[in-house]
Formats: C-alpha cells, structure tokens, sequence
C-alpha cells in the first residue's frame, strides 16, 4: 500500500513539474524580419538576411516580382527607383539591366531563387507575392526543396492557385475584418494562418481564427513596432509577429518568456 501511494505520489509530483515548466516557458513566438534585418543593411538583400539569421530570427519577409524577360527578383515597390541607383518598372527591366543596378551602397537585386538558397536550412522565409506567375514561384520553391520552409501571402485567388498547384504551401491571407468570412475563408481556402496589422485585429477576431484551427501572424509594422505594441500582440494570443525592429522584439520576447 505504501508503495503504491509512493509511485502516486511521484507521479503527481511529475505532473505538477511538467505543467510549471509548461507555465514558465510557454509558447515560442516567431520573429519575422520585415525585407530582412533592413536596418543594418539594405532591404531584400541578402545581407539584411544574414543580419536577421545571425539576430535568430525566425523568418525573413521577401517580396517578389517578375522582370522583363521572366526572372523571379526581390523588389518591394513596383519600380527599382527607391531602393537602387536605378529608374523604371520591375516588370519593364530585363534581369541583365537589374543585375547591373546597386542597392544602397554596394549590394545587388539578388534573384528570388538566390534568396531561397541563401536562406535554405538557416531561416524560413515568408514570401510576399507581388507580381509574379503563381506556377513560376511555385517551381522555384519546389527546386530548391523549400516547400515546408515558406510561408506565402497574396491574395485570395492567387493563394488558391498556389493550394492547387501544392496543397503542402502554407499560405497566409489577409485578415477579412468579421468572425463570419473568417470561417468562410478557412473552409474555402485551408489557410493554416491569417496575416493583418496587429491594429486591425481583436480579441474576437483573434479567438475565431484560432477557433477555425489557423494562426495569426500579424504585422506590428508603424506605430506598434514597440513594446507596448509587442505586448498588444501577446495579449492577442498571435503565433508570430513581423517587425521592422526584430532585435528589439527578440529581447523584448525573451523578457516575456517568449523566446
């Protein structure tokens, strides 16, 4: 008898140690890279991605375009004007004519295929998909055997091509704005999250996505790139945050328990 209320006890004992620890490290909030760590190198270059590998990130955030003559490159704005020493459409230039343009002081317009395997086995990436072909970006991917390393936000027909052409994508639209076409949306498309500007969200919003079986990665890009509105995304109950400002947000999760 003592026995047996001895291993009750131990077993007692080892539930209780596991739901503390469980209480005092609880879940690990990813860390997107908005364009990579931009603030210590230029955006979508793969020198702001091994500012944001080297930081811990979880992800970096890349934006893709299509040139001329069909080449997959990483552009933010439609044109090349802002960020490199260039003028004129993404869509309008050839690969050769972007290749030759400098962004910042000395890096280049890497390909998006550049970017995967430079990213491949030390940071997932989380593609934002501007003006390409779905298909073409989905061959990409598939080459460099990152289907179940990328995440993909566009819009809502476009990411239904993309679970067509590869049900394994995970893809990301947009927060609808009502608990209604949330549901609707998770049925229709099977989306495993919901993207948004952390502003845009409630605790009702919140509660429905998860309830639907999606996460929520939210932008906390502008205002909220602090760490009052850090703290709004954890009360929120997100599953990852995109922050132009990822070192301060890893520090700021690490305080939390977070990370």
């Amino acid at each position: 008898m003592l026995v047996r209320l001895f291993l009750l006890l131990t077993v007692l004992m080892r539930i209780a140690g596991m739901t503390a620890a469980a209480e005092s490290n609880p879940k690990r909030i990813r860390v997107i890279a908005h364009r990579g760590a931009h603030k210590n190198a230029p955006e979508n270059t793969l020198k702001s991605f091994q500012h944001a590998i080297d930081l811990g990130c979880d992800y970096v955030e890349v934006d893709v375009r299509r040139s001329r003559d069909g080449v997959l490159v990483l552009m933010h704005d439609r044109t090349v004007d802002r960020t490199t020493d260039g003028t004129g459409n993404v869509k309008d230039l050839t690969y050769v004519k972007i290749q030759q343009l400098t962004v910042g002081d000395s890096e280049k317009v890497p390909t998006f295929e550049e970017a995967l395997r430079f990213c491949r086995g030390k940071i997932k990436v989380y593609v934002d998909h501007k003006e390409a072909p779905v298909l073409e970006v989905v061959k990409v991917v598939a080459r460099q055997n990152m289907i179940e390393e990328v995440i993909v936000y566009s819009s809502y027909d476009d990411l239904r091509q993309f679970k067509k052409l590869n049900p394994k994508i995970w893809i990301m639209p947009p927060n609808p704005g009502s608990v209604e076409k949330i549901r609707s949306i998770r049925r229709d498309l099977m989306a495993e999250t919901f993207d948004g500007n952390v502003r845009d969200w409630t605790p009702e919003l919140a509660k429905a996505a998860r309830d639907a079986g999606a996460e929520i990665w939210v932008d906390n890009l502008g205002e909220n790139d602090q760490p009052s509105g850090f703290q709004k995304s954890l009360d929120l109950g997100v599953h990852a945050i995109q922050s132009d400002h990822p070192a301060q947000l890893i520090q700021f999760l690490k305080s939390k328990g977070y990370r």
